[in-house]
């Protein structure tokens, strides 16, 4: 019976020793697929945190370029802005050196009165400070209509038909037409070399 005894026991050691073998085996390819599905999570985490970061990158560069040409256009706006703010300045002290003004002033009248076409003309309307110019320029173009003070009017003229038409030609008038069509000019002359570069 020993001999049975000793045999079992052998046969149970041998069993035991292959389960373990074989445990050590399913733990052993257990571990190493946890390894690798730890190393693939690692990767994949790695490959997300990469494509975060450069998502991140784009839209700090995308937003520093939308600031940077806010800025551009902010700049643009306002030294066109300040361009027709002295120009306007210019205009408002130009009736005070009467030498320069008076050709000017002339030539306002005449565009003016080109303006009216057929037209009778019943009123010359002149800032109170331009009526000697008015004058003397009437009496030059042979015209009888009346030559009438008006606070309305500054830096030109405007000249009324019997129609009850009125044909305003004032620098500021004009300046202030044709300031979108010179904008883009006035833009470009103060701007060319950023453009360039």
């Amino acid at each position: 019976m020993a001999d049975l005894s000793a045999l079992l026991g052998k046969e149970a050691s041998a069993e035991i020793d292959a389960i373990l073998s074989e445990a050590r085996t399913r733990a052993s390819e257990i571990i190493e697929g946890a390894k690798r599905e730890a190393e693939a999570l690692l990767s994949a985490r790695e490959r997300a945190s990469a494509t975060q970061r450069d998502a991140s990158l784009v839209r700090a560069r995308s937003s520093a370029q939308l600031e940077a040409a806010s800025l551009r256009l902010r700049a643009q706006f306002e030294g066109v802005q300040g361009a027709f703010d002295a120009a306007a300045k210019t205009i408002e002290a130009l009736p005070q050196d009467r030498a320069a003004y008076a050709p000017v002033f002339r030539k306002l009248l005449e565009q003016a009165l080109a303006g009216v076409g057929g037209d009778a003309i019943s009123a010359i309307l002149v800032a109170p400070g331009d009526r000697p110019l008015a004058e003397e320029a009437a009496k030059d173009l042979g015209l009888k209509a009346p030559i009438e003070d008006s606070s309305d009017v500054a830096g030109g003229v405007y000249v009324k038909t019997t129609r009850n038409n009125l044909v305003e030609n004032t620098l500021l008038g004009r300046l202030s037409s044709l300031r979108d069509e010179l904008a883009s000019e006035v833009s470009t002359a103060l701007f060319k070399t950023d453009a360039a570069a």
